[in-house]
């Protein structure tokens, strides 16, 4: 997890590294390179990981499961900067959030998963989608039904459910 926790209230802030993104961008690093090793076809390796993708951690009032309202800058300046390190040191999956940034939820996020994760860092990995973020599509009003919530997630970058039967 290299989430950025800047308001102590948030439920998770004890499962990640702190409020500083270089910190945190350092330990995504530590990680990646811990967990992949050199080669990932050596039997003492594995696939890092990183969540929760992206801006998880910006919840209004501290509130887990709640709305980010950042901005551009916010966002790149703070909450995309360890999942950049973690990216360029070769991770092989992302996990998204189940979260809204700035009214977009992040499973239904182009921005996000496809203009800056694939465009801009080149990332080859997948992206998979935290529980029922795909299904959390529909009272996000992104989907009127799993189906739909299909659809929409995997337009916009998903590439894989994860813990969630979708039709």
């Amino acid at each position: 997890m290299v989430d950025i926790a800047r308001d102590p209230r948030w439920g998770r802030i004890a499962e990640g590294f702190g409020e500083d993104p270089y910190l945190t961008s350092q330990f995504a690093v530590a990680f990646v390179k811990g967990f992949q090793g050199k080669d990932l076809s050596e039997s003492a390796t594995i696939v890092a990981c990183l969540k929760h993708y992206v801006a998880y951690d910006a919840a209004e009032g501290g509130r887990d499961y709640n709305t980010s309202e950042v901005s551009e800058r916010t966002l790149r300046k703070i909450y995309l900067l360890p999942f950049e390190a973690g990216v360029k040191a070769g991770a092989g999956i992302l996990m998204c959030a189940f979260n809204e940034i700035s009214g977009i939820p992040a499973t239904g996020n182009r921005f996000t998963l496809i203009d800056i994760l694939r465009g801009e860092w080149d990332f080859d990995g997948f992206v998979v989608a935290d529980f029922d973020a795909i299904v959390q599509l529909i009272p996000h009003g992104y989907a009127a039904d799993e189906a739909q919530a299909a659809i929409v997630s995997t337009n916009a970058g998903v590439d894989r459910k994860w813990s969630v039967k979708l039709i």
